[in-house]
């Protein structure tokens, strides 16, 4: 089975000053996005696979696929672990 990340339902956003900006409910914590990360962010609405994310970013952004990746794991490694997305 393929993991797909997802937005925790423990997270309220919004824009601000054209950031993407959003809070975790429990922790009280506070996020802020650069584009790409908002982009990811958009993607969330529906569970999306790594490479889901990966091909959609490749296609939007002028970016290396090995960069991508990298990056990209870095963001999802992190957001998991502050509760702002979920895997299933």
């Amino acid at each position: 089975m393929i993991e797909k990340y997802y937005k925790s339902r423990q997270v309220i956003d919004g824009e601000l000053d054209g950031n993407q900006v959003m809070m975790h409910l429990e922790n009280g914590k506070y996020f802020g996005l650069n584009p790409v990360g908002k982009r990811i962010w958009e993607l969330l609405d529906q569970p999306k696979s790594f490479e889901e994310i990966i091909s959609v970013l490749l296609t939007d952004f002028e970016v290396e696929e090995p960069l991508c990746r990298k990056e990209v794991l870095e963001f999802l490694d992190k957001a998991v672990k502050f509760e702002i997305v979920q895997k299933a």
